[in-house]
């Protein structure tokens, strides 16, 4: 059974897809800079890029039956939009470092657009399921 695409909402695990997306715009990004600045910077935006996928994965197999694994998928959902943030912190320096020398910023114009609204959706998706979790799991024994 079909639903319009005008009445479809989010989908409940969207924040998975979009952490995927974060992944391989920033796997894609990140092959294209200096290879100069890669143990000081790409490595680490990888990693950071990698773990909120990561993160928000284990936080999605959690189905929580009591306080306890409510807590820890809250913890995995917490540590991923650290990392986020984390990411966002690398980025703003690589655009500065990239941005000195302008033959270097060839060919990055759109992608820093790219990673912070994907950035910034992942963060509100994110605050989305820990406020829903939080009002769904209030009641789940200790």
């Amino acid at each position: 059974m079909s639903v319009y695409k005008s009445k479809r909402g989010a989908s409940s695990a969207q924040f998975v897809e979009t952490a995927r997306k974060l992944q391989v715009h920033t796997l894609e990004q990140c092959l294209k800079v200096p290879k100069r600045y890669t143990f000081y910077l790409t490595q680490k935006i990888m990693d950071h890029a990698s773990a909120v996928y990561d993160e928000v994965t284990m936080a999605n197999s959690i189905f929580p039956i009591n306080q306890h694994e409510a807590q820890l998928r809250r913890d995995h959902l917490i540590a991923a939009n650290a990392k986020l943030q984390a990411l966002d912190r690398q980025l703003g320096l690589l655009a500065g470092v990239l941005w000195k020398n302008p033959e270097n910023f060839k060919g990055f114009d759109n992608a820093f657009t790219v990673w912070g609204e994907l950035i910034i959706e992942e963060a509100k998706l994110i605050s989305g399921i820990r406020r829903s979790d939080r009002a769904r799991y209030k009641n789940l024994p200790e």
